[in-house]
């Protein structure tokens, strides 16, 4: 089967709840305004018509350039289908989306423990960009407090919280 990699948009809300429950994460809302935006993306990996995979990321602008940078700000591959290039291909895809829209880069976010996403991204030609990042969030809502506690206390206790 071929791999194709689509950009999703509103003709594509169905489908987004079945992603994230392949990840078990809340699929009970789709935020029909991220489709209204054409600086969102969202990219599905299909193989045939399966949703194999999916990213998403938002174009930003910078202060004090004239170029945008894009986040990534999440990419998975279901697990049955790790391990075939599928993220690679996504990566690459937003790659072009960037070099198309003039962003003068695109940066993520991931943690030192995540091997295979480290993988992706410098297979992929990422380059690290410090060794002592810290993220800090600022939880706004009861949910992403809960969220962001319970992962500071599996990075506390030296694990793989995720």
């Amino acid at each position: 089967m071929e791999l194709v990699i689509k950009r999703a948009g509103s003709d594509e809300m169905e489908i987004i709840p079945s992603l994230f429950e392949k990840l078990d994460e809340d699929a009970s809302f789709v935020n029909e305004q991220f489709f209204q935006d054409n600086r969102n993306i969202l990219l599905i990996a299909y193989l045939g018509k399966v949703p194999c995979g999916f990213l998403y990321g938002y174009l930003l602008d910078s202060l004090n350039n004239r170029k945008p940078k894009l986040f990534l700000y999440s990419i998975d591959v279901f697990p049955e289908f790790q391990n075939r290039g599928i993220g690679t291909s996504l990566i690459e895809e937003l790659k072009d989306i960037a070099k198309k829209s003039n962003c003068s880069e695109i940066f993520l976010i991931t943690n030192d423990y995540n091997v295979a996403a480290k993988r992706l991204y410098e297979g992929t030609g990422a380059m690290r960009d410090g060794l002592d990042d810290i993220m800090y969030v600022y939880p706004i809502d009861k949910k992403a407090a809960f969220y962001v506690k319970n992962i500071d206390r599996g990075i506390r206790n030296g694990r793989n919280p995720i």
